[in-house]
């Protein structure tokens, strides 16, 4: 059956994943593929080009989400029939519906380019066959039809005829390898250009240079249009992280952190990107006027790293699923799944027995981020059951790539069901650490007041009366809320903190440096507690709620988070500049805890993203879908066909894997099938 392979997927090859066995080389009967290099040079024909030919299949994999394996032996063997031969070759790599392969047998002059369970048209592979392969390989040039072969299929995946472009595929630098990541600015830009769909309904209206060249595309945008690109791109992007995160931990759990070491460097690419990126934003945030030229510099670089974030994931997206072989392993995953909801569900009795304890001791304020952690956890499990039972159903119908969506969106939302039990273990743990440390940080507080109340009395710094009488007043009333019942206590202790460092302030000319550094040490150690605290506890309020949170959220958490990673690198060599750096984290990660909050009390998503409106997981506003839409598991993706993020749960331009996809021969699941596309003689 020809697969309807719809979710668009992203490759480079996966390097030293997989190794070519030994005995392959020239090898005639049915090869082995090469996960890395995409090559296979039985017949050893490509010779100095072969890095060539690599580099233009990485980039059809990077501009397209398209694999083209090129395979050379001397001749087709066992079957001899060459669509039969390559349709082996994909059975036993087990290769998706995105794959095609391009093999040629050089002594009998035969060729065939299998176009697998890919959508390519009988045209199209015609086109490709006489504009880009038939000529070079009547001249023999066999790294040159394959260069051509995958910048023809290129045009033709992008909607094209088939043809060879009028460059051949040749004319843009493919940049690849450790260094890129590294470059930045104007030196990067090439790197950094959007390579994915959305960019192609922008270059119609991007200016040239004088010389005829295509100028910057963002050039032609004003600062309203690049704010409203950055921001739809940095939550994306962010989003897109959140996703690979938590796929990759259910992939190391499966394989071991070995077979996903592309995967981690990737995220962690992609995250240095993104500190970036939510670096400039706060610039721009901030209270300080930029001028035009500024804020058109840092969208800009805002844009191209968010989208050199999406690429650094979506390079090792095909790759990764082939690891992971969703499809052909939906039913083992399933029963992983379906495990862990029954543990989450156990969990939940416990959860709500510890909020309830928490609310007896604290006020409602020192609970706010998981107030409703219960409900929105009873959403997420009702949704993990709902995509479960879709994923069931897909198997059975033997639709294995709808059933691999529909695990990938139980997978995510079970996630996200033990984020939202666990924060409220982990706020019970923040808040009675805090609260055994309020009392002896009001006693350390009181200590130093009577010391500078001495020596106001003896006449030696009347300078003092002001800021003594303010630490008094705010000691008095954090005493007096002691007494009263219920506090905050993460919001009292930096009060008292705040009211001590004042202090501290105004006794740095009488105080000592080693005493100054002293206190500065003890003060930290509290003030770095309490940042943590809200830095996590408004970190799992996003992640399980991305769907309606925004820009301004993210960008202050990731700078609070920048903030304290600084002042714990500096700690214990500069307490004093570290402390200052430990209080701006724990005021930026407040600033995104009422942000976020605010977001999502103000969020419209059920009304806008397709809530009720049906699909693989059902409508009318059962099933979990209004938490799956909230916590951005489903938002116009799998719902209805729209963009999502990330290597789960419906990222990239599709609307899940549809259709009546098979696997090799209609039966394993791998998406290959259909018609082979055709080959030919030269």
């Amino acid at each position: 059956m020809r697969s309807k392979f719809k979710h668009i997927l992203a490759v480079i090859g996966l390097t030293g994943l997989l190794a070519v066995p030994a005995g392959a080389a020239w090898a005639e009967d049915p090869v082995t593929l090469d996960p890395q290099t995409k090559i296979v040079d039985s017949a050893g024909v490509l010779g100095g080009d072969k890095s060539k030919v690599e580099a233009a299949i990485k980039k059809l994999g990077s501009d397209h989400a398209t694999v083209l394996h090129v395979v050379t032996v001397k001749k087709f063997e066992n079957p001899t029939d060459r669509e039969a031969w390559t349709d082996e070759v994909a059975q036993k790599a087990n290769l998706g519906s995105n794959a095609l392969i391009f093999a040629v047998a050089t002594d009998t002059r035969q060729y065939v380019l299998n176009k697998g369970g890919t959508k390519l048209t009988t045209s199209q592979v015609d086109n490709i066959k006489s504009t880009a392969i038939g000529p070079q390989l009547a001249d023999l040039n066999y790294a040159q039809a394959a260069i051509n072969a995958a910048s023809a299929v290129g045009d033709a995946v992008g909607g094209g005829s088939g043809k060879l472009p009028s460059d051949g595929g040749a004319g843009a630098a493919v940049l690849v390898g450790t260094g890129v990541v590294a470059a930045g600015g104007a030196g990067a830009y090439l790197y950094f250009r959007n390579r994915r769909k959305k960019a192609a309904g922008q270059a119609s209206s991007a200016s040239y240079g004088p010389q005829g060249g295509q100028a910057d595309p963002l050039a032609s945008l004003s600062v309203e249009e690049l704010r409203r690109k950055s921001g739809s791109l940095l939550i994306e992007a962010d989003d897109s992280i959140k996703s690979s995160e938590q796929e990759l931990m259910f992939a190391q759990a499966q394989y071991g952190d070995s077979a996903v070491g592309n995967f981690t460097k990737a995220l962690e690419e992609a995250k240095a990107h993104m500190t970036e990126s939510f670096k400039l934003q706060q610039q721009l945030d901030d209270h300080i006027p930029d001028t035009e030229e500024q804020q058109r510099t840092w969208l800009g670089e805002i844009i191209r790293r968010s989208e050199a974030a999406l690429a650094s994931l979506q390079e090792q997206k095909a790759d990764f699923d082939s690891l992971r072989e969703l499809e052909k392993n939906a039913p083992q995953a399933l029963a992983a799944v379906n495990s862990g909801a029954r543990e989450a569900d156990a969990k939940i009795t416990n959860a709500e027995a510890s909020l309830a304890t928490l609310q007896g001791k604290y006020a409602d304020s020192a609970l706010a981020q998981v107030s409703d952690n219960i409900l929105q956890a009873k959403e997420r499990l009702a949704f993990v059951r709902n995509a479960s039972t879709a994923a069931q159903e897909k198997l059975d119908q033997g639709e294995g790539s709808m059933a691999a969506v529909a695990v990938r969106a139980a997978e995510e939302s079970l996630h996200q069901t033990n984020v939202l039990l666990d924060a409220i273990s982990k706020l019970s743990s923040s808040l009675d650490e805090a609260r055994n440390s309020l009392e002896a940080a009001v006693v350390d507080t009181s200590q130093d007041l009577a010391q500078a109340r001495a020596m106001i009395q003896s006449g030696a710094h009347p300078e003092l009366a002001g800021p003594v009488a303010g630490v008094e007043a705010a000691l008095a009333q954090v005493k007096a809320e002691i007494q009263g019942g219920k506090i905050d206590p993460i919001a009292t202790l930096q009060r008292v903190e705040s009211a001590h460092q004042s202090l501290d302030q105004s006794l740095t000319g009488i105080r000592d440096q080693q005493e100054q550094a002293r206190r500065a040490q003890a003060s930290l150690q509290q003030t770095i507690m309490s940042a943590q605290a809200q830095i996590s506890a408004t970190s799992d309020y996003i992640t399980a709620r991305r769907g309606g949170v925004g820009t301004e959220a993210r960008t202050r958490l990731a700078e609070s988070q920048r903030n304290l990673d600084y002042a714990l690198s500096i700690a214990r060599t500069d307490p004093v500049t570290a402390l200052t750096y430990a209080q701006q984290a724990h005021a930026l990660a407040a600033q995104a805890a009422q942000l976020a909050q605010s977001d999502v009390d103000h969020f419209d998503g059920y009304a806008n993203q397709g809530y009720g409106r049906g699909g693989m997981f059902g409508g009318g506003g059962g099933g979990g879908l209004g938490g799956a839409i909230l916590g951005g598991i489903l938002i116009n993706s799998i719902l209805n066909g729209g963009h999502g993020g990330g290597w789960g749960g419906g990222h990239g331009d599709g609307g899940g894997w549809g259709g009546d996809s098979g696997g090799f021969g209609g039966d394993m699941g791998g998406g290959w099938g259909g018609d082979s596309g055709g080959g030919g003689d030269f």
